[in-house]
């Protein structure tokens, strides 16, 4: 691969991962489980984005992030909270924490939203990057 698309890649999830984790550590704090998931994900879905679709149109991205949003709060609500990961010997709660920033409590369904959000200014922030 070429340096530009894994720096892309990089910038994408950092960005992703750093901002969640703020998020999460200014509000009720997530498990182990929770950070490497979200972190291996991110990923995951910036590997995808920048080597298979990586498409400038503005639309698209907005897309492939609501996609990566949907796909992240899914993934992790049903494998943690389902009890699913429990069952291997891994700790997660069995019930959601409330979705808070700064204090205010949220519905669950905002963290769809910021997980788009947040991937989408990853790629944003990521095609600053130009070819030498």
């Amino acid at each position: 691969m070429k340096k530009e698309l894994i720096y892309k890649i990089i910038i994408t999830f950092l960005v992703f991962w750093i901002l969640d984790f703020i998020l999460h550590f200014t509000g009720v704090g997530e498990t182990n489980y929770y950070y490497v998931s979200k972190l291996a994900n991110s990923l995951l879905f910036a590997f995808i984005w920048f080597k298979i679709y990586n498409k400038k149109e503005a639309h698209k991205k907005i897309i492939f992030s609501f996609v990566f949003g949907t796909w992240i709060s899914f993934y992790y609500l049903v494998s943690s909270y389902s009890g699913l990961v429990q069952n291997f010997g891994i700790y997660a709660g069995y019930a959601p924490p409330v979705f808070m920033i700064f204090g205010l409590s949220l519905h669950p369904f905002f963290w769809w939203i910021f997980h788009s959000l947040a991937f989408y200014v990853g790629i944003q922030i990521s095609n600053l990057i130009k070819k030498n």
